[in-house]
C-alpha cells in the first residue's frame, strides 16, 4: 500500500530467511527487528454515485438543468464502478494486499451495506483486486443493515431524541455566518437562494439536519460526484474547476462533521461497525472489506479519533471509493495497530483513465498497541447496538 510498509516487509522477510527456521520457531532473536502482517480489515465509501435527491427536489434547488448521470437516483455509476475497480487494481502490486496466488477463500470476507451502490462497488473491488477468485460479495438479506444501520435496522433506538436534535441546532446555530461566503457562492451558481434555518431533527430511528446550510452542503457534494463523474469537464454547469470546488468544501465538511462525528450519534450509528473491525483484527480472516457509505467512515473518525488530510483536499474529506485501512502486524513480538486513509487525488477523480495508486495519509504514530487501542476505543461503543453475527 505504501512504500515504507513494502521495504519494512522486504527487510523483514531478509531478516526472517537469515534467521533460520529454527529461530522462527522460537520467537524474535533478541536485538533483531521483526514484523509480520496478521490481519487487514478496509472500510470503503462506495464509488461516484448519482445524485440521492430525487428530480422535485434538484428542482426545487435550481430550475437549470441538472447533469444526467445515466443511471437511477443513488446508484453507482459506470464510471464510479470504473474508478474503483481501477483502484483496486493497482492495489494488487501494493503492501499490504499483495499475493502471488488468490488467497484461500477462509483468508477473505467481503462485506457490503444492503444499497445497490455498495454492493456494486463491493464487486468493482472484488474484480479488481482478486480476478479470478471466485470471491463472494456478502450483504444481508434484510431491508437494513445491523452492522452498516443498525439504527435503521432497530437494532437500538435513540433514547433521547428531542435532547439529541436541540444538541445538534445548538451545534449548527452560527453556521449560516460562518459558511455564509461558501453558501451564498452555491446560491450564485445555483441561480435561487436556499430559505430554511439550519436544525436538528431526530426521532427513535432517524437523525439528521434540515436548512439551507445543509441544503447548501449536500450540493456541494453533488458538485464533487460530477467531478467524478465527468472527466475533463467542470462542475456547477461548467463553472467549478477542483480549487473552485475545494473552496466550498469547508461548508460541505463542516456540517457533515457536525452531525456523523458527534459522539453520541457516532455511538449510535457506528457502534456496530468498529466492534466489527475490532474482532476481525483480533481473530477475524487476514482480509476483511467492509463497504458502506461516507457516514461509516464518519462514525468510525468520531469512535476511534481519527483525523485525515490528503494534499489538495479538505481535512476529514470523504471521497467516493476513499477508504480506510487497519493493519494488524506483530512487532517483535507484540500486535501493533496501524491505520490510513487513501483515495484518488482529485486529477485522478476527472482524469479519463487511472493509471497510478491512490493518495495515502498513515493516521497513527507507529508503535501503537493492538490491546492499547482496542482497549481505548471500545468504551466509546454502545453495546446495545451491536447485534452479534450482523450483517
Amino acid at each position: 500500500m505504501k512504500t515504507s510498509l513494502a521495504s519494512s516487509a522486504a527487510v523483514s522477510l531478509f531478516i526472517l530467511a537469515s534467521a533460520g527456521a529454527s529461530a522462527a520457531e522460537t520467537g524474535p532473536l533478541p536485538g533483531v527487528h521483526s514484523e509480520e502482517l496478521m490481519n487487514v480489515v478496509v472500510v470503503s465509501r462506495h464509488g461516484v454515485r448519482s445524485p440521492t435527491q430525487s428530480a422535485e427536489k434538484l428542482e426545487s434547488w435550481s430550475s437549470k438543468k441538472w447533469p444526467n448521470f445515466g443511471v437511477d437516483p443513488g446508484i453507482l455509476t459506470k464510471r464510479g464502478y470504473y474508478l474503483v475497480e481501477r483502484t483496486w487494481a493497482l492495489n494488487r502490486t501494493r503492501a499490504p494486499f499483495t499475493y502471488g496466488t488468490c488467497p484461500k477463500p477462509d483468508d477473505v470476507q467481503i462485506i457490503a451495506d444492503t444499497d445497490e451502490r455498495t454492493i456494486a462497488t463491493a464487486k468493482a473491488l472484488n474484480e479488481g483486486l482478486y480476478p479470478g477468485c471466485g470471491y463472494q460479495v456478502r450483504t444481508t438479506d434484510k431491508k437494513h443493515s445491523a452492522l452498516f444501520s443498525p439504527l435503521k435496522a432497530k437494532v437500538c433506538k435513540i433514547e433521547y431524541p428531542k435532547e439529541l436534535a436541540e444538541k445538534l441546532t445548538e451545534r449548527a446555530a452560527g453556521f449560516s455566518k460562518i459558511y455564509g461566503s461558501e453558501i451564498a457562492e452555491v446560491e450564485k451558481i445555483l441561480g435561487r437562494e436556499l430559505t430554511g434555518k439550519m436544525r436538528g431533527k431526530a426521532s427513535k430511528h432517524k437523525v439528521g439536519y434540515e436548512g439551507a446550510p445543509y441544503s447548501a452542503a449536500s450540493i456541494t457534494e453533488i458538485f464533487a460526484l460530477e467531478w467524478g463523474q465527468f472527466p475533463g469537464q467542470k462542475a456547477g454547469w461548467g463553472v467549478l474547476d477542483w480549487p473552485g470546488i475545494m473552496q466550498l468544501m469547508p461548508l460541505r465538511v463542516g456540517v457533515f462533521t457536525a452531525l456523523n462525528r458527534d459522539m453520541e450519534v457516532a455511538a449510535y450509528k457506528g457502534s456496530a461497525l468498529a466492534k466489527k473491525i475490532i474482532d476481525s483484527l483480533d481473530h477475524g480472516p487476514k482480509y476483511t472489506y467492509l463497504v458502506g457509505h461516507d457516514t461509516n467512515l464518519a462514525n468510525l473518525g468520531a469512535l476511534f479519533d481519527l483525523n485525515w488530510k490528503l494534499p489538495n483536499r479538505a481535512k476529514n474529506e470523504n471521497t467516493p471509493g476513499g477508504y480506510l485501512t487497519f493493519e494488524k502486524w506483530l512487532v517483535n513480538g507484540e500486535a501493533e495497530i496501524r491505520v490510513y486513509y487513501s483515495a484518488l487525488t482529485p486529477e485522478q477523480m476527472n482524469a479519463e483513465t487511472v493509471t497510478e495508486p491512490t493518495a495515502d495519509f498513515e493516521i497513527l504514530p507507529r508503535g501503537v498497541k493492538f490491546d492499547e487501542w482496542k482497549k481505548a476505543s471500545s468504551r466509546f461503543l454502545f453495546s446495545k447496538c451491536i447485534e452479534d453475527g450482523a450483517l
